[in-house]
This record gives C-alpha cells, structure tokens and sequence, in this order.
C-alpha cells in the first residue's frame, strides 16, 4: 500500500489519485449485473474500490465465491 502512495513510474501497481477511492482487495455481493457470469446476490473478491458502492466494468481478476464456510474476510489474506 505505501508504494502506492508515492508517485512511481514503472511501479507493478498504479499510484493512488487524489480525490478518488483507494483500492485493493475485498469482498463484495453482487447488487445488480449485466454480465453473463456474475448474478444479483453473487459474492465476488478480488480488486474493488474500498468505498460502499463500486461500479465494476472490467470483471478481469474478480472471482466468484463458492464456499462461505470460512469468513469472507480470507479471501483478501489467506484465500485470496
């Protein structure tokens, strides 16, 4: 997360911007969708905006969660 703070060309990640929401990896459930894999009340992780609402386009890198017998919280550590 630090190195994404500070401005790096050439860094794996891109740097945070002013104004807009930091991003990483979470947990989300699935509002609404357009997209053939992805249903209303799927829980998804992988990269999200850490904000209460995202609109996602680009589903590249998110992945549906089959099994909620662990916490959701693993898939951003353990799982993920």
């Amino acid at each position: 997360m630090r190195g994404r703070m500070l401005k790096r060309e050439g860094y794996y990640a891109e740097s945070y911007k002013p104004r807009l929401p930091l991003s990483g990896y979470g947990v989300a459930i699935v509002l609404d969708s357009l997209h053939p894999e992805f249903k209303k009340g799927d829980l998804v992780w992988g990269v999200t905006g850490w904000e209460e609402y995202s609109l996602i386009t680009a589903t590249k890198g998110l992945s549906k969660i089959q099994h909620t017998d662990v916490p959701l919280s693993y898939y951003t550590g353990i799982l993920g």
